[in-house]
């Protein structure tokens, strides 16, 4: 009985963690959505992309360091050894070295350093990243709890996640092309700006549907 009681509070604490931590990452992405599109109607668009890089790569830092508290737990209840910890431990970094990244050239881009073309690397960084991340997602989407209550609100929940890697990946491709072509020049910075829309609603879609599902596991385990 002690050792369930202890089991249960460990997912709660887990589910909890996942559910502030894709919250952090949508409410980062509708942040970086609305300046993307300031920027798209004419208002300092250099600025705003720039800033827009900033919290792009402080939510997937954020959501990152999140999951990375309880990758352990993740790890052990999913039984994750060779190919399948690596895809998790792989999507979980990548996403973290993405944030840190576009963090310091979105701050450089407000400088004044060649901010075009920072802007365009982070939008390739980014993209990226949200390829790799899709492993890491999958592993937590896989996540379950024992009981059957709520079953299909845990279904629903699943499906949106399963639906919202597809879209980021696809986004994040299409982020990697835009941020090349804005590298090199062609309609820079409208390119970037547009990598970035794309990126804020991958993350907001991902976060939500993450967010839900954890939510959902959360309810369940109570």
């Amino acid at each position: 009985m002690e050792t369930s009681m202890e089991s249960s509070l460990q997912d709660r604490r887990l589910f909890k963690t996942m559910t502030a931590g894709s919250a952090v990452e949508a409410l980062g992405g509708a942040a970086a959505v609305v300046l993307a599109i300031v920027g798209l109607a004419g208002i300092a668009p250099e600025y705003v992309s720039a800033v827009a890089a900033i919290v792009v790569g402080a939510a997937l830092l954020a959501q990152a360091s999140f999951i990375a508290a309880r990758a352990r737990e993740i790890e052990s209840r999913e039984h994750l050894s060779g190919a399948r910890k690596l895809e998790f431990e792989g999507g979980v970094s990548s996403e973290a070295v993405a944030g840190g990244v576009a963090i310091v050239l979105g701050i450089l881009a407000l400088l004044g350093i060649g901010s075009d073309a920072l802007v365009a690397i982070s939008a390739i960084v980014i993209g990226a990243a949200l390829i790799l991340e899709c492993g890491a997602m999958n592993r937590i989407n896989a996540l379950d709890v024992a009981n059957g209550q709520h079953l299909t609100a845990r279904r629903i929940a699943r499906r949106a996640v399963i639906g919202s890697e597809g879209a980021q990946m696809l986004i994040g491709l299409a982020a990697v092309v835009l941020g090349i072509l804005a590298l090199v020049g062609v309609g820079t910075p409208v390119l970037s700006l547009v990598a970035l829309l794309a990126i804020g609603v991958a993350i907001l879609l991902g976060g939500t549907a993450l967010g839900g599902r954890s939510a959902s596991l959360l309810v369940s385990s109570s």
